[in-house]
């Protein structure tokens, strides 16, 4: 029985679906590497000689911080518009610092960035200074032989106030300290409302560019009744 040749063509259709899947599939295989069965590598320092003897002054300088070296420079930074991280990604991927200050609860104060044949351009120098501007954070920028002393790079971090005594708390400091509370609420909500962009960003959940939980606690490093304090409740 001879069928009709419309009939047929739904079963036409499908097969060359399935050849093009197929097909799709093995270009895919074929692209992919296959793991190396020998590994012929081997450690080596993450800081030369120079590094390390920066690395060694900046914690004798600054004992009471954490000295973190050779990250990344998306590490200390994330874009206010979800959508545009790709954009953000792929100009300051490439980009590390040599060494960055933090206080004890991990918060980036400063950037001391060692230049060297491989981390000298101008327009990765511009770069950075622009990002840790908009970030507020300190920069230095300096070759191994001029680094500054321990009271120079003292210097370098912001001023930190005296330790508050327990006494009792005045009206004023009261109502400055539910400024600050409702300052922090309103911030923890705008972030938890960008949350939701990021499905769209085109990056992995795990992206150094993905909203940190870690931001959502107090980051000030002046005690309270301070100036940048009173500055952050006017705001």
């Amino acid at each position: 029985m001879n069928l009709p040749t419309w009939s047929l063509l739904p079963i036409v259709l499908a097969l060359l679906l399935l050849g093009y899947g197929l097909g799709r599939w093995a270009a895919s295989r074929r692209g992919r590497r296959p793991l190396p069965g020998d590994w012929p590598l081997m450690g080596r320092p993450v800081l030369n000689t120079e590094e390390r003897r920066a690395l060694r002054m900046l914690r004798e300088a600054l004992p009471q911080h954490i000295v973190l070296a050779k990250l990344p420079l998306v590490r200390l930074c994330q874009p206010r518009d979800a959508q545009r991280a790709a954009y953000w990604y792929e100009l300051l991927g490439s980009l590390h610092i040599s060494f960055a200050v933090c206080s004890a609860n991990g918060r980036v104060l400063a950037v001391v960035d060692l230049d060297s044949e491989s981390n000298s351009s101008r327009r990765a120098l511009a770069i950075k200074r622009a990002v840790l501007d908009a970030c507020r954070i300190r920069f230095l920028h300096c070759t191994p032989q001029t680094l500054p002393g321990p009271a120079e790079l003292q210097l370098l971090l912001p001023a930190q106030g005296s330790v508050a005594r327990a006494v009792p708390m005045s009206p004023q400091a009261a109502h400055l300290q539910s400024a600050r509370s409702t300052l922090s609420d309103t911030v923890k909500a705008r972030r938890a409302s960008r949350s939701a962009l990021w499905s769209d960003s085109g990056l992995p959940p795990d992206s150094f560019f993905a909203p940190d939980s870690r931001l959502d606690g107090p980051v000030s490093e002046f005690p309270p009744g301070s100036a940048p304090d009173a500055e952050a409740a006017r705001a």
